[in-house]
């Protein structure tokens, strides 16, 4: 069992947001940065505590308001970009500015093995030229004309409707898309946000992806085996939590080695730095070589 141990935290950093961080509905101008510091042991352990009851981008969430100053609610109200750049710098704080990843061709002729580097600075957009709480945008569908005003998902909306992803996505787009709408007019007569058609909804999501470009990664790629050109959104939080769960399994490991072949306690074990936990680990497998070949003989 973990102790409640006062554990070293890594000291935090500022890091830039593209857009901005509301703290309230009186705010006049968006925070531009935030403090965050690299996931530690313990908060490695509290996301995969979380992955049998929690949707990936709420745990991702819940993560990042641990190594974020400001906690649950600032977290919450980040937009859907800003909530991106910072898991990018919380991937960077913690496993390095390097993302090692491995996919395959979706020609079917092909699937070819593709192995890639991507560097974070290259997936961060620069910040905003412009910040605002709420947008307006016009749909024109047949002979009616939509005034629509919308503020931008932020985390909140995200984790809200993460629950239908599995069951139903466009079910969820649609909640996404209403929870972020403050006013709909048709012909000058207000009308309710699930009464838009489809069309004035897609104009609506395409505009938010113009005024919030971090929140979806679009990757260009061509296959080097079969020069097949393709895209794929570049899932950050999916990604980083499986580094995360990845991680925090390899340390329990090392933790039920060394408590097993020293005795020593968790809490004892953590505090010992990782470089040379990994050589008690080397030493504990050479012993336990030689040990069995002892028995052997």
């Amino acid at each position: 069992m973990r102790s409640d141990r006062p554990e070293t935290i890594p000291r935090p950093v500022r890091v830039r947001l593209p857009g901005g961080l509301w703290p309230n509905d009186e705010a006049e101008a968006a925070l531009r940065e935030v403090e965050l510091r690299a996931a530690s042991d313990e908060d490695r352990y509290f996301a995969l505590d979380l992955r049998e009851t929690l949707s990936p981008a709420s745990r991702a969430t819940a993560l990042l308001a641990r190594c974020m100053t400001g906690g649950e609610e600032a977290t919450h109200a980040l937009t859907i970009g800003d909530r991106e750049a910072l898991l990018l710098h919380l991937r960077r704080l913690t496993f390095g500015e390097t993302i090692e990843c491995v996919l395959r061709c979706p020609a079917p002729s092909c699937e070819a093995r593709m192995e890639m580097s991507l560097q974070i600075a290259d997936l961060l957009v620069p910040a905003y030229a412009q910040v605002a709480k709420t947008h307006r945008q016009q749909a024109v569908v047949g002979a009616a004309t939509y005034e629509i005003e919308f503020r931008l998902p932020t985390a909140r909306d995200l984790d809200a409707v993460a629950a239908l992803v599995a069951h139903d996505a466009q079910q969820c787009a649609a909640l996404l898309l209403q929870r972020c709408i403050m006013r709909a007019d048709r012909d000058g007569i207000a009308c309710d946000a699930a009464s838009l058609p489809v069309e004035a909804g897609d104009t609506v999501a395409e505009a938010m992806a113009r005024h919030d470009p971090q929140a979806e990664l679009e990757l260009d790629l061509s296959c080097p085996s079969c020069q097949a050109a393709f895209s794929i959104v570049f899932d950050t939080a999916s990604f980083l939590l499986q580094e995360i769960d990845q991680a925090a399994t390899r340390v329990l490991h090392e933790v039920h080695v060394l408590a097993s072949r020293y005795g020593w306690s968790e809490d004892e074990i953590l505090r010992i730095p990782a470089r040379r936990r990994a050589r008690y680990i080397e030493l504990a497998a050479v012993a336990a070589v030689s040990a069995s070949r002892g028995r052997a003989e």
